[in-house]
Parts: C-alpha cells; structure tokens; sequence
C-alpha cells in the first residue's frame, strides 16, 4: 500500500475511530488499527469486538492498493504532532509501514492486516433512515438514565423501538425512566425493538454533526449506524426491556407549572449543599425546596409555581432533578404527583399541545 492523505483529515478520522479501540485486550491486534485503501477510497477501523468504527476518506490519492495495521496510540501521537501538509504511507512487507510528513519519518512494525477481524455487515433489505438531528436529539434527551450496574444487564442501553410510524427511546435505572417518543417523520412500515450499549449511543452521539441523515441496519443481534462516511456497528444488548408503558402514570391530578429556568437555578443552588436528597413543599402558589446536610449546614429557597390544591411534601435525589431539568428547553415545565410516595412525572410544558407526550421523565420519590 502506499497512499498520500492531508494530515489534518487523516487525523481527524483517526480520532473517529479512536474510541473503539480496547484500552486492554488479550488479543494484541486489536490495540491497532486497520487502514484500507482500495477503489479510490481510504478507510481507518478499529474494533474492540463489541463495538467497530469504520471511517472513510475520499480526499486521499492512492497510488497502490492494499492494507496496513498501525498500533493505535503511537500513530494518534504522531498524526496530531505533525505539521499541515500531506502524509505519506507505505507498507514494506506485512510487518513494516513507513509514514513521511516533511522531513520526519517513522517507520513502524506492525501486525499482519489478515489477523484483524473481519467486519461482518449486516444485511437489512428496509434499514431505517431518520434525520440524524432528530436521533441526536431523542438518544440526548434519555441516555442520562441508563442503568450503570452491569448486574441489571437488560438496563445498561437504550431501548430504540419503532412501531406503527412512531419511534419511541426509553432509559431508565429502575429508579428514574426518560422517554422521548416521535411521530414526525418516522417511516410507518418497519417495526424494530432493540436495546443499544450506552456506549454506543454515547459515541453515536459525539460522532454526528445533525446535518444529514443516518441509515440504520438491524439484524439479530448487531445494528449498524451510517452517517457522514462514518459507520458504527454494535453488539445489541440480549436480555429484556421492561414494559416502559405500565410505569407511567394515567392518574395525576396534581399538576405544577413553573417557570425553567428559575427551576434549574434553585436547584443548582440546592446542589451546591451536597447533599443527595432534596424537599420539595407544594403549596397553592408555591413551591418550596428545602435542604439538609449536617456537615454543611441547611438550605430553603423558594420558586413561584401555577398550583391549586392541598400541600404535598415529597422528597428526591437532587442529581435527579438536575438531570431532568438540564434536559428542558421549553420555558415552563410542568410536575405532576400524587401523595408523598409515588413518583413524579416531569414533561416539559408545550402551550400549543397541553397532552404533548414526547418527553417524559419519570422519578420514584425517596423518603424524608
């Protein structure tokens, strides 16, 4: 093989698929990465088996074919230190690549190419094709939910179900569940249920710029995600998502307007007490947030709110809170409760459509 390339877009595809390369592994090939050039096209990927990047580069000229493995760290150390201009690489045997920039050359042993592990596609005669700014935004508005304790296995991604021409994402952790439903241009013929990694939906989410759209392969027990010359296949989660729609609540009838961004500041303001848990006191008129640490001493503030009704005390884990509230855009949102020991329903407040149920966010009380 023997390419030259920009090193400004090399570098910035070799930071693409950086991510998907193990930081331990027992097999020693994947710390390295696969560069291919072949039919006018250079592609970087890496794999950790679970997860696979593939990264393409037109704007390069080939002048031999062929295939090369770079060990990962040492190639993003010297691509990112090297002056603009072009980059020059050439593979001597299958065990030595050359790489020139100006007047510095480092010349790398490497692993045979054909001990990479080939990326195995996923055939999908109907893949989905969505707008990559309304998956960006819907995988933004959960993923803060998804389960960390790898004992709760089913819980740790992203639920990504299409139904009947609405596309519906779901997290929770078992205490709090976020859900962002969509109508809106969602293809009404294809039904998917699936649970992706939050790593994968994390990467898919720093990956896409939301300018285009992105094609979704689904098959048994991987999904493939294309979008700007980028494509991510992932491992899907094996084990059983949780019927999301028997945790919403139907009959709350205690409902709680306030203005956002007052909400946000009052509760930062509580964070800044650490402590974990919060009260909240809703009062005709009123919602008052009171705190208590022992170490540091105690907290009460007050927020204007659109409330009629009897008081209700019910207490939360504040990271909660700001989570769901960082996640807000409109100008008011609406809290909707029980009694002291059932969950809150927090949405934001769309004046146009007062039942607009696309965001919803769903947190079990603690008590005080």
């Amino acid at each position: 093989m023997k390419i030259t390339v920009e090193q400004e877009k090399l570098n910035e595809a070799l930071l693409k698929v950086r991510n998907a390369v193990p930081a331990k592994s027992s097999l020693p090939i994947l710390s390295s990465i696969l560069i291919t050039a072949e039919n006018g096209i250079l592609k970087l990927t890496s794999t950790d088996l679970r997860m696979t990047i593939e990264q393409e580069l037109s704007e390069c000229k080939i002048i031999e074919e062929g295939k090369v493995t770079i060990r990962a760290h040492l190639f993003s150390n010297l691509l990112s230190h090297l002056p603009k201009g072009e980059v020059n690489i050439q593979s001597i045997g299958e065990n030595q690549v050359v790489v020139k920039s100006g007047r510095t050359e480092v010349k790398y042993i490497t692993m045979p190419p054909d001990e990479f592990p080939p990326v195995t596609y996923i055939e999908d005669e109907e893949p989905v094709i969505i707008s990559e700014s309304l998956l960006m935004d819907m995988f933004k508005k959960v993923a803060f939910a998804v389960c960390t304790e790898e004992s709760r296995y089913a819980l740790t991604g992203v639920l990504f179900e299409m139904s009947g021409g609405k596309l519906t994402v779901v997290a929770t952790d078992g205490k709090r569940m976020s859900l962002r439903r969509e109508k809106e241009n969602v293809p009404k013929e294809k039904n998917v249920r699936i649970t992706i990694p939050e790593r994968a939906v994390k990467e898919i989410m720093n990956q896409m710029d939301g300018t285009g759209d992105v094609k979704i392969c689904v098959g048994e027990s991987r999904a493939s995600f294309q979008f700007n010359q980028t494509c991510l296949t992932c491992s899907l989660i094996d084990g059983t998502f949780p019927n999301y729609e028997i945790v919403i609540p139907k009959d709350y009838s205690k409902h709680v307007i306030l203005k956002t961004e007052e909400w946000k500041e009052v509760l930062k303001r509580a964070e800044a007490m650490k402590t974990m848990t919060i009260k909240m006191i809703i009062k005709e008129g009123q919602l008052q947030v009171d705190v208590q640490n022992p170490e540091v001493g105690e907290f009460s503030d007050i927020v204007e709110a659109e409330y009629k009704g009897e008081d209700v005390k019910i207490g939360f884990n504040i990271e909660y809170l700001v989570d769901v509230a960082e996640h807000i855009t409109t100008d008011k949102v609406v809290l909707s409760v029980k009694d002291s020991n059932s969950p809150c329903v927090i949405k934001p407040l769309n004046p146009e459509k007062e039942e607009d149920e696309r965001y919803l966010n769903i947190i079990m009380p603690v008590k005080l």
